[in-house]
């Protein structure tokens, strides 16, 4: 028990001192805004993401049918570009943001900086949306996916001989007939 508190005050504390350095930058009133506007637009973007990319059957907790996994082998790529844009746009953003600083002052670079910011948030929340539908779309074809997740479910069912870590799920043959 002692060492899950000093593991919370030293994240704590981790925390607070990241908070004091982001307070004397000049961009830190868009990094404020960034933190409350950023899981709005992500919520958002992510349940148009589910529609608009046909993985319905997430929100749904049913098993995939043959049609959605299918799609998924020719949508990974997409999604995969997608990440990488977004993330790209969001590093370059946030950048010119903190060197034209988006401050309360009424400056062509200050202007500049918020639009900066904006684009910032707008990237981040897509590549944030993004990639949680990368991981629970690969997670709801198969258990063992992404790699990195394989590798750790892998190893607690190592370390505790738990075969629920490996989230292997017998297909119903019934469906498959149909397709």
């Amino acid at each position: 028990m002692v060492e899950v508190l000093a593991i919370f005050g030293l994240l704590g504390w981790f925390f607070f001192t990241l908070l004091e350095w982001l307070r004397t930058l000049s961009v830190f009133p868009a990094v404020i805004i960034a933190l409350v506007v950023c899981p709005i637009v992500t919520v958002q973007d992510y349940s148009s993401l589910i529609r608009n990319w046909r993985l319905s059957g997430m929100s749904a907790n049913r098993d995939p049918i043959p049609p959605e996994r299918f799609y998924w082998s020719a949508q990974l790529p997409r999604l995969r570009r997608r990440i990488f844009f977004f993330g790209l746009c969001s590093v370059l953003a946030w950048g010119n943001a903190a060197i034209l600083p988006a401050s309360m002052n009424a400056t062509v670079s200050s202007v500049v900086g918020w639009l900066n910011a904006a684009v910032g948030i707008m990237a981040s929340s897509r590549a944030t949306s993004t990639t949680i539908l990368f991981f629970k779309a690969s997670q709801w074809f198969d258990a063992m996916r992404p790699n990195v997740v394989g590798i750790l479910r892998r190893a607690m069912y190592r370390l505790s001989d738990n075969y629920e870590y490996l989230g292997q799920k017998r297909r119903n043959p019934e469906k498959e007939e149909v397709y």
